[in-house]
């Protein structure tokens, strides 16, 4: 460590291990705080990540007290994403998917704007029982937009402290011996792995993009990452674990059996997912005109190797403050688009679900797979459906089996579900394609159906072995 020493600064040291603890207290750390009223609203004592509980201060704050200014912020931002689509107009209207999904985001503009004045289609406000007695507007509102305006920035914030100073890298070198022979991604892959499961699917979208722009992983390894391991954050699976609970039942499921199943879940789909086409068949090349940065492959001296390539990084880097301005200005445009793309596809996606059989017979595909892990018979079309609308939104799914008597082969399939096929269009697919990754809309639906027909049978499978053959 002698030589270490010599050739590093003290900043350097202090960079990485300093701020690399407040990165993994931040984000990975469960912290306890007691409750507290603010504005009129009283948040109850609660454990979770810190970044959760900045995120529920400022929906406090901001939204659930007496000072309702989240829905003015999130116009403030649908006004930043129509000014960038017409600064950028080459970038967004370049393809035909841009263009497509560029009217998307306009619609989904106007669809906002409709719920936060309440106006618009009598339709868009009446109210629902399947959204505990919300209205669609409200709904999209409240319980979609919001919510990602809120976690997304306050995630962003904090993910330099996981990037920029070292610790993606150290702890790159110990989990490469199984990353690469597994999933043939890089070391690093790992940490974005967990801080996206623990922050947010854009999380791992960002870092892929700053890894990809940096030349530190290729086209196909930034593409099985983002596809296989950015999927929602903890804050949305406590949403899908209370929809699936909200109902006093024999059976309950228990958080850490749906938590760890998900995540588990999640590495055997991706493992499958990364070995067939359209993600085996994509160029395994560096971005054109960047200086390939690849991992180097250790047999021996893991720990000084480690702490070697962190202070690296760690002397290389800007104060956190420039690296916190720097990723944030990076976040403003891709949050505007996830916004606006998720107004339209919440609320469009609604109508299209209340009004049209669409998604019942897109659910045509899942009822053989649903009848083969022995879904109740009586269930199989409710399953099917819900699995079919996990492609427009997460959260509702869960909310098909939050009222009645259904089983807990159902109730549990239907909350793992949209967590392990991961791509949906509601908010992921705008984020993704609001990066300089290098993905394809087309790929996209492909990969959808393939992780949602290993999800349905691996979910199945679990449920089987877990809770029995259903009655």
């Amino acid at each position: 460590m002698e030589s270490l020493a010599k050739k590093y600064s003290a900043s350097a040291y202090l960079k990485f291990i300093i701020l690399s603890i407040v990165g993994i207290i931040v984000f990975f750390i469960d912290i306890p705080l007691p409750g507290y009223t603010i504005l009129g609203f009283n948040q109850a004592a609660r454990t979770t990540i810190i970044v959760n509980h900045f995120s529920g201060f400022v929906t406090n704050l901001l939204w659930n007290g007496s000072f309702k200014a989240m829905s003015y912020i999130v116009l403030a931002f649908c006004l930043y994403g129509i000014i960038d689509l017409f600064i950028n107009r080459k970038r967004h209207f370049g393809t035909s998917v841009g263009k497509v999904f560029s009217v998307v985001k306009l619609v989904g503009v106007v669809c906002l704007i409709f719920a936060v004045f309440k106006l618009g289609p009598g339709v868009l406000h009446q109210s629902r029982d399947i959204l505990g007695g919300s209205n669609i507007s409200a709904f999209a509102l409240n319980r979609v937009v919001i919510p990602i305006s809120i976690s997304i920035p306050l995630a962003m914030i904090f993910l330099p402290f996981l990037l920029d100073f070292g610790l993606m890298e150290f702890i790159g070198v110990f989990v490469r011996p199984i990353m690469r022979p597994v999933y043939r991604l890089p070391g690093r892959s790992a940490v974005i792995l967990i801080s996206a499961f623990l922050g947010n699917f854009s999380v791992g979208h960002i870092a892929c993009d700053n890894d990809y722009a940096t030349g530190h992983m290729t086209k196909r390894e930034v593409n099985i990452i983002s596809y296989g391991f950015c999927t929602v954050s903890v804050a949305f699976l406590m949403v899908l674990f209370n929809n699936a609970n909200a109902v006093p039942t024999n059976q309950p499921i228990s958080w850490n059996l749906f938590f760890w199943t998900s995540f588990l879940i999640v590495l055997l789909v991706t493992l499958i997912n990364a070995r067939i086409p359209p993600l085996s068949s994509i160029e395994d090349t560096f971005k054109e005109g960047v200086k390939p940065n690849p991992e180097v492959i250790y047999k021996s001296n893991f720990i000084k190797s480690a702490w070697k390539e962190a202070l690296d990084i760690s002397q290389a880097s800007d104060n956190p403050l420039k690296c916190i301005a720097t990723i944030m200005k990076k976040t403003g445009s891709i949050l505007a688009s996830i916004i606006m793309g998720a107004g339209f596809s919440t609320s469009i996606g609604l109508l299209l679900y209340f009004h049209t059989p669409i998604f019942e017979w897109i659910g045509y595909i899942f009822r053989p797979l649903m009848m083969l892990v022995q879904m109740p018979s009586a269930e199989v079309a409710t399953a099917a459906s819900g699995a079919a609308f996990s492609l427009l939104e997460v959260t509702i799914p869960s909310l098909l089996i939050s009222a009645g008597a259904w089983s807990v082969h159902i109730r549990y399939m239907l909350i793992v579900i949209p967590v392990t096929s991961i791509i949906f269009l509601g908010s992921f697919v705008p984020s993704l394609i609001s990066t300089s990754l290098p993905v394809k809309f087309w790929h996209m639906m492909v990969i959808w159906l393939e992780r949602m027909i290993l999800s349905v049978v691996l979910t199945g499978i679990f449920a089987l072995l877990i809770f029995g053959i259903p009655g």
